[in-house]
């Protein structure tokens, strides 16, 4: 009996040895994979990462990521002294500066300039921008919407395609812009540019109008058109979104396009859904794709103006990856911008919007009336209290753990403060920054912030500190991260990373 309890203990003995071994076993492979990650997170120590200046006034600027050859990467910036210019007639004014298209190094130096013909308005709608390798020879081709009339610069047939070599600023290409029926000069003038793949490979989206009559097209390489959807001002369901989202909602090999909530697959342009088609015929703001991390399912983040011919409906609504309202709110508002980010330690998934007032906008910049926040637990619906004021703000992970911090830099309104989720001000990006770009397009942990200034000085900020996480790694290897990187030059699309 005594010798059968001491081969019974040994043997208890040698199971918990073995499982100690393989707790120490694990931990260092894991220490190893992630180093960093077997201390506490350091506090966030902001600090410029790289600074130049482009030796011009600068009102508005854009930044894309691209792709110079299969090793390096540099930034496409695209500006001119003015500041935003709208289509809007109350908010357009005529430019008093050229448009830029530049190239620059990630160390600050300039690779190629072009100045743009006096007909090209440095608007977002009037002239997006898109960094996309067509060919697939490991360099980004830059397209843009040029206006080879240079006396009328609200010419509409002057409007071409244009593709220039994204290493060299070359031109490789010029066609046609496709039009859309004619309406008010807000209506008109709604272009934009994005990217996706149909099994693996690469097609270009052109796409006309948000309010009324609407159309998309998507070419092959080579500039062949593999198919054009026209949808009238009379059709049924939503209009489009100032957001454009390419994702592969459904993870079927081909990417889908978020038109407002009408949602098109790349391949033929047929539909796989249209949310609310029948109960909805007016625009959203916002249209922010959400991942469900835990089950790896999407969710689409909505929110409304008004211009839905009198309805009453939900101003913001949550829908699921097949088009379903999982809840709503709010039946009456202007709803206007809005993001969906995940925060931590806790791993909550917050979305939030705004009801606006009068906006105004010109020489001097955006402004903002009337302002009212609203922040919604995302996959719930219920409601949050923010303990910073998110108005202004685009999340950004700069120290890596995979949860959002909130820089607030987008307009005149902004306090070009930099908040944790738990709306401590943990940065300043300094009293005249403009944010053009937010997420990891450094070859360092965390993510990074490109602001501009009005003297021309381009700053990137990051956290000294940073370490990415498992998570973070995890975001940054996912296919739509790469898709709303390319955006930030169409679109009101820098906010999109947000639900990743």
């Amino acid at each position: 009996m005594e010798s059968c309890m001491l081969t019974h203990w040994i043997r208890v003995k040698m199971m918990k040895n073995i499982q100690i071994f393989l707790i120490v076993f694990l931990t260092i492979l894991f220490v190893q994979a992630y180093p960093g990650y077997s201390q506490k997170q350091q506090e966030i120590e902001l600090m410029p990462l790289a600074e130049f200046n482009i030796q011009a006034p600068v009102g508005k600027l854009r930044a894309i990521p691209v792709q110079l050859n299969s090793k390096t990467r540099g930034i496409l910036l695209a500006y001119s002294a003015d500041k935003e210019i709208d289509p809007w007639i109350e908010m357009f004014y005529p430019p008093t500066d050229r448009m830029k298209i530049a190239v620059y190094s990630i160390e600050g130096q300039k690779i190629w300039e072009r100045e743009l013909g006096k007909g090209v308005i440095n608007g977002i709608w009037f002239t997006p921008v898109y960094a996309f390798d067509m060919d697939q020879d490991g360099t980004d081709e830059i397209y843009y919407v040029n206006n080879i009339d240079s006396v009328h610069i609200l010419s509409y047939e002057g409007l071409r395609l244009a593709a220039i070599d994204g290493s060299t600023g070359k031109d490789l290409g010029s066609w046609p812009w496709k039009r859309v029926e004619q309406g008010s000069l807000s209506h008109t003038f709604r272009n934009f540019i994005m990217g996706g793949y149909v099994h693996g490979k690469p097609v270009l989206i052109t796409a006309q109008g948000t309010y009324a009559s609407m159309g998309i097209q998507v070419w092959n390489p080579g500039m062949n058109q593999r198919w054009e959807l026209l949808i009238g001002k009379d059709e049924p369901g939503p209009r489009g979104s100032h957001m454009s989202p390419v994702i592969d909602i459904n993870s079927d090999g081909v990417d889908d396009l978020l038109w407002g909530e009408r949602c098109i697959e790349l391949d033929r342009g047929k539909y796989l859904f249209i949310a609310d088609r029948d109960v909805y015929s007016g625009h959203s703001d916002v249209i922010q794709p959400t991942l469900h991390w835990p089950d790896n399912r999407w969710y689409i983040f909505t929110c409304r103006e008004t211009g839905d011919q009198g309805q009453i409906k939900p101003r913001v609504v949550m829908f699921d990856e097949g088009g379903n309202r999982v809840w709503h709110d709010l039946e009456t508002g202007h709803m206007d911008m809005g993001w969906t980010a995940h925060t931590g330690p806790e791993d909550k998934t917050v979305a939030f919007t705004i009801s606006r007032g009068k906006k105004v906008a010109g020489p001097d910049g955006f402004f903002r009336l009337d302002v009212v926040e609203y922040a919604y637990e995302a996959f719930s619906g219920n409601p949050v209290n923010l303990p910073f004021s998110a108005y202004n703000t685009v999340p950004v992970d700069l120290n890596g753990d995979g949860f959002h911090e909130f820089a607030s830099a987008l307009d005149e309104q902004s306090d070009k403060k930099i908040y944790d989720h738990q709306g401590r001000v943990i940065g300043d990006l300094g009293e005249k920054a403009y944010l053009a770009m937010a997420s990891k397009f450094l070859d360092r942990p965390g993510e990074q912030i490109l602001c501009y200034y009005p003297d021309g000085r381009i700053v990137i900020w990051g956290d000294k500190n940073a370490v990415d996480s498992p998570r973070a790694v995890k975001r940054y290897q996912h296919p739509y991260y790469r898709q709303c990187q390319r955006l930030t030059g169409t679109g009101y699309n820098l906010v999109n990373l947000g639900g990743l």
